[in-house]
């Protein structure tokens, strides 16, 4: 089996509606951005990796519109239904076999193009759920519900994750959001599905990011600082409202175990320098930290302040997260290349000094059923 290491990466400012770009022009950017990073050009790649979406792109078997841009014309070239983060699990897969030495993943989505709601109702069983308007805000809004009661977590706990996030986005140049708030800002903004209110979700945004992996003698060669990749898993889970204990992250918590024993990890709340996590609602962030056993179970509000005043020996999110700019189907990737840049010393203003290993992760779907996440170090 070959190391692989997180070699080049690139981001592209996320914006709204406003934004000019294409597909096309998003994802060139980015890729020439990233090999520039990894001094490579796209002639050095053997593979290439995509994760559009037919649903988000508005057309069928949208990624053959995409290859001229990806650089996959005449090479290898996969497209993954999924965040970006499930695709780099699988180059790395692909490169630690042997048969790759390099792998490009790109992510993008133009969701300013799309109706939102729409394409997060077709996730939902077609005969029961869907006709009652079940979709990822739904659901969203009974997990919070029945996690704050569980645990006598307070509105005001939860906001601050949001507070924080936005304070933390300021320094991003990248984020869509870069304004701070304050907690009254956060409890009077309007409720979009009781308990979640508009500044506790996470904007649709338009952007991409790209990726480069290498394998061992490779990456060497190429003089850089690297992040290599020690370990990753991905876990999907079947969601049933009513039958599902919705109160913690099961699927979230199989994947990080599943991760920290690849790498090694015994004790993640005492061996992992940085968490960056992508979800699509501010309490969220918390079960994530108490499903990657940073805190126990309804103790995400109290490790939160203990990052905040230092005491817990770890930083979380230190680029604004996804509560700052949410390019879905890039979400998962962007925490990858932040964790890169993290680790190899490379995250400019954001950086977290003496950084060495970070974990990259990201929750999706119905009560963030889908977790993909990768642990990468100095």
């Amino acid at each position: 089996m070959e190391n692989v290491a997180v070699v080049g990466w690139a981001q592209s400012d996320h914006r709204d509606t406003s934004t000019l770009d294409t597909r096309h022009s998003l994802v060139y950017k980015v890729i020439t951005e990233a090999l520039a990073s990894a001094g490579l050009s796209i002639q050095d790649i053997d593979i290439v990796f995509s994760t559009g979406s037919d649903v988000v792109d508005g057309g069928c078997i949208s990624g053959c519109d995409m290859v001229g841009a990806l650089g996959g014309h005449f090479r290898e070239e996969s497209r993954i239904a999924g965040d970006g983060l499930h695709a780099a699990m699988l180059a790395q897969m692909r490169i630690s076999s042997g048969f790759y030495n390099t792998a490009l993943i790109v992510a993008y989505s133009k969701n300013s193009e799309n109706m939102s709601g729409r394409k997060g109702r077709k996730m939902s069983d077609p005969f029961f759920h869907r006709p009652l308007g079940i979709d990822e805000l739904v659901v969203g809004a009974m997990q919070e519900r029945a996690y704050l009661h569980r645990y006598k977590i307070a509105p005001e706990e939860v906001a601050g994750v949001a507070v924080r996030n936005r304070k933390l986005g300021a320094g991003n140049p990248h984020a869509r959001l870069r304004d701070p708030v304050t907690l009254k800002d956060v409890l009077s903004s309007p409720e979009i599905m009781s308990p979640i209110r508009e500044m506790e979700a996470s904007p649709y945004s338009d952007g991409a990011c790209a990726v480069i992996l290498a394998e061992d003698r490779s990456a060497k060669s190429m003089g850089r600082k690297l992040a290599w990749i020690s370990g990753s898993a991905g876990i999907t889970a079947s969601f049933q409202p009513g039958s599902d204990v919705i109160t913690h992250a099961s699927s979230a918590g199989k994947a990080t175990r599943l991760a920290f024993a690849a790498a090694g990890i015994e004790d993640p709340s005492r061996e992992l320098d940085i968490i960056e996590a992508g979800y699509q609602y501010a309490y969220q962030e918390l079960m994530l930290y108490e499903a990657a056993g940073l805190c126990g179970p309804g103790e995400g509000p109290a490790f939160l302040r203990a990052v905040e005043d230092g005491s817990a020996g770890i930083e979380a999110n230190p680029s604004g997260g996804s509560l700052c700019d949410d390019p879905r189907l890039a979400t998962g990737l962007i925490r990858l290349a932040e964790a890169a840049a993290q680790v190899t010393g490379r995250a400019d203003e954001r950086q977290v000094p003496g950084a060495r290993k970070a974990l990259a992760l990201v929750a999706t779907g119905m009560g963030i059923q889908c977790t993909g996440c990768i642990v990468v170090e100095r």
